[in-house]
């Protein structure tokens, strides 16, 4: 619902966010009321929420969240797989949670009370930053010499006008040859 309930499901160990080394460790298994809980949410086709808290503050408002469909949790028996991303600065930008079945089974069966989760952290990376400042003083120059009208043009003649040129001198080669094989033209002599 809009409001939903949230119990400990464990502590997320980081060692090394550049590493990508963390692991997850289960505060207690699911009680037998938490487990009707998540039976319940399966049944309803509701979804199941993960909220991780992301500083030590005060407040207790610092949660990044996520969620999957219940009946996902309940069919792969309690395996799911976290993704959490960091920025530069080591500060939770987001998580991710995925099952490890996407199918969703009757889970009226359902015994198992652990937790099987894995962890992974991922780092975003900065990326090269463009070039502006120079970019910008290009264009600048640019438009200083176009309002002073020193944009001259100073490539040769035949760099030019090489596609006017061009097309002159092949009509004239292939065109130029002529009738130069004789034969008279007309008029004859004749008594």
């Amino acid at each position: 619902g809009l409001n939903p309930s949230f119990t400990k499901k464990g502590m997320v160990v980081l060692k090394s966010v550049k590493g990508n080394r963390a692991f997850f460790s289960s505060v207690a298994p699911l009680t037998s009321d938490e487990l009707e809980k998540l039976k319940m949410l399966a049944k309803k086709n509701d979804i199941y929420r993960l909220r991780l808290q992301t500083g030590s503050g005060s407040s207790g408002e610092d949660y990044v969240t996520t969620y999957t469909p219940a009946c996902g949790i309940m069919s792969s028996n309690l395996s799911d797989h976290v993704w959490i991303q960091f920025d530069q600065t080591g500060e939770v930008m987001g998580i991710s949670l995925e099952t490890a079945t996407s199918q969703c089974v009757n889970g009226d069966n359902f015994s198992i009370q652990d937790w099987n989760t894995s962890v992974e952290v991922t780092q975003t990376l900065l990326g090269p930053s463009p070039d502006t400042q120079s970019y910008i003083e290009k264009l600048k120059r640019e438009e200083q010499e176009r309002a002073k009208g020193q944009t001259e043009d100073k490539r040769s003649f035949l760099a030019k006008y090489w596609m006017y040129i061009v097309p002159v001198v092949l009509i004239m080669m292939l065109s130029g040859g002529g009738d130069q094989q004789g034969g008279g033209g007309g008029g004859g002599g004749g008594q």
